[in-house]
């Protein structure tokens, strides 16, 4: 290859380069505002960011990638959990979450709670491609119910946080019962009731209200729950 040849071609290449360069950094920072939710980006989530500094969260919890593995990853937790679970646990985790491993009480005041809450549903918000990964539900009777609808189900078990509370076939939770053959003892309507509307069955119940939850879902979450038996 003749030397002016060479030269074209890196000069070319160069320009190419930082013309495709320049592209993908104006689409990155044309989407950050977007994928980082700057719009819910309010005072009271600055405030709730400097309680989860002050009170050294990070040192049990993981969030965006950053923290310990002692205790759960909170990346998703602000759309895992119903904003007023989170006040309650966060005001006395004990009496929420009776387990032997305690996140230990804060103190905070009423303030601090409902801006940590604030902050927790801002990063919840954040386009995190598909980070942290759901964990892995026990799968159900599948010849009891097509694939796609226990998935679902499944997918809508997990997304919820349910089973930080209750076990199925050896995971999860303790707080709540062990769900393995919950659809054995139980029928649909209940299943749906205690799901929509738990003080209804138990006065005095931890378990939050999944009210939020569409019909398509509860039929779904029903569906998949009706099939451990």
């Amino acid at each position: 290859m003749e030397k002016s040849t060479a030269k074209r071609l890196f000069i070319w290449g160069t320009l190419i380069s930082t013309v495709i360069f320049i592209a993908l950094t104006y689409d990155t920072l044309r989407q950050i505002p977007r994928r980082t939710d700057d719009a819910g980006l309010t005072q009271q989530v600055v405030a709730g960011k400097w309680v989860w500094q002050k009170k050294n969260c990070n040192d049990c919890h993981t969030i965006l990638g950053i923290g310990g593995y002692y205790a759960p990853d909170l990346t998703k937790e602000g759309k895992l959990r119903p904003a007023d679970w989170l006040k309650k646990f966060l005001k006395d985790p004990r009496a929420v979450m009776p387990e032997p491993r305690q996140m230990p009480n804060q103190h905070l005041t009423d303030k601090q709670i409902d801006d940590l809450v604030a902050f927790l549903q801002w990063v919840s918000n954040i386009h995190t491609n598909g980070w942290p990964p759901q964990p892995e539900v026990a799968s159900a009777n599948e010849a009891a119910a097509s694939s796609s609808e226990l998935s679902r189900g499944r997918l809508l078990f997990s997304s919820n946080g349910c089973t930080a509370c209750h076990k199925i076939n050896g995971m999860g939770g303790n707080v709540g019962p062990d769900l393995s053959h919950v659809g054995a003892r139980r029928d649909p309507q209940w299943i749906a009731q205690q799901i929509s509307d738990p003080a209804s069955h138990y006065p005095i119940n931890l378990m939050p209200s999944f009210k939020t939850l569409s019909k398509t879902q509860l039929d779904e979450l029903v569906q998949y729950l009706s099939n451990l038996k």
